[in-house]
This record gives C-alpha cells, sequence and structure tokens, in this order.
C-alpha cells in the first residue's frame, strides 16, 4: 500500500495567475488588506499544500509574482494560446505529485480545509470538483496528475481550450456539491472571485 508521503499520493497545487483580466486591471497584484490577490491565495494554500507551483504568462508579470512571492515556485507559460487550460497544464507538468489542486489567483479566501476535503473525494479518482446550480468550478478542485495532463494535452490537441472541455475526457468524476463543503467553510467564502473593482471594494468588507 503507498504512504501518504509517496507521489503517488501526494497532493500539489497549481495556482494560475496568467489572465488579462480585462475587467479588472492587473488582478493578482491588486491590493486586499495591504496584500496582493496572489499573495493571499499563495498564503492560504500553503495551509494545506506544500508543492505549489504560480504560473505567469508574460514575462513581466512571471519577475513580479518572484518578487511578491519570493518562497513560491514561478514558472513562465510561453504557449502562445491564451488560455487557463495552458497554464493549468504547464502547471501540472512542473509538478512530480500524484494530485493537484487548481486555483485562480483571484480567490483570497479560500479555505485549506476544502482543499483537504477535495483531495479525499478525488483519491482513486480523476477529480472531484464543486458545483452549484450546474455550474462547475474547475479552478477550485483537485484533479489526478496524470488524468488531467493527458486530458488537458488533448483537448489542446484539438484545438480544445476549456478546462470544462478537459473534465469532460476525465471517466472518473467527483462532483461535490457547495453546500456539503459548509462544514468546513459556513459562508462558502472560499468561492468568492475578485474579477472587478466592485468586487475587490467588497472583498475589503469581508477583511
Amino acid at each position: 500500500m503507498s504512504s501518504p508521503h509517496e507521489p503517488s499520493n501526494r497532493l500539489g497545487a497549481v495556482i494560475l495567475a496568467g489572465g488579462k483580466a480585462t475587467r479588472l486591471s492587473e488582478k493578482c497584484f491588486g491590493l486586499l488588506g495591504g496584500k496582493e490577490l496572489v499573495l493571499h491565495v499563495f498564503e492560504r494554500v500553503s495551509m494545506a499544500v506544500p508543492d505549489i507551483v504560480v504560473v505567469g504568462k508574460y514575462a513581466r508579470d512571471v519577475s513580479r509574482l518572484q518578487r511578491v512571492l519570493p518562497k513560491a515556485h514561478v514558472i513562465h507559460d510561453e504557449f502562445p494560446a491564451q488560455s487557463p487550460l495552458v497554464g493549468l497544464l504547464c502547471g501540472l507538468q512542473a509538478l512530480e505529485t500524484g494530485y493537484v489542486f487548481a486555483a485562480a489567483c483571484d480567490m483570497p479566501f479560500l479555505e485549506p480545509k476544502i482543499i483537504q476535503s477535495l483531495l479525499v473525494q478525488a483519491t482513486g479518482r480523476d477529480a472531484a470538483v464543486p458545483y452549484s446550480n450546474g455550474k462547475l468550478e474547475p479552478l477550485c478542485a483537485v484533479y489526478n496528475r496524470i488524468s488531467a495532463m493527458n486530458a488537458a494535452s488533448n483537448c489542446l490537441q484539438g484545438n480544445r481550450t476549456s478546462i470544462l472541455e478537459m473534465i469532460k475526457k476525465l471517466k472518473h468524476v467527483t462532483l461535490v456539491n457547495k453546500e456539503d463543503l459548509r462544514r468546513d467553510d459556513p459562508r462558502l467564502l472560499t468561492f468568492i472571485n475578485v474579477n472587478t473593482e466592485t468586487d475587490l471594494k467588497n472583498a475589503k468588507a469581508f477583511l
């Protein structure tokens, strides 16, 4: 039987920090309580995951990410396509863990207990993905790294760039109702995304 410390059962994480962020300029560097959004996410994820890769799209952003996150492993997504799926694949390839938690850089209230809960539900399967009202949360989910890597590569080879398309290619996916996660995060603050200036103001109110 595998040890929890072996790569097959270990959890890593990919934080995507390479989007264009058309609604909120330089979104991942937006300040919330004096700290960049991406730093909030990194600190929350690191409470549950030791191996974290942060993926930046542009060289200037990668340099800035390295300054903001000196303890992080920051990598450069050099693929020409602009897509979260491309960034996710880069992160998956950079890790060696059996499972990977995928996170966006705009979720500053991530609850570490939810990450662990999703890992439990993903173990032995291809993924555990939260959902509500039929809408999936692909960037707050745990994936089997090899399964997700193969599915992502397959999608990109067919010019399909959606993470939802990748999930469709996974055979054994556990869909986790968000309501079932309230035991770890009663107000479900984990799923708050900061996409606009208004979102940022509301997030400051939560602080």
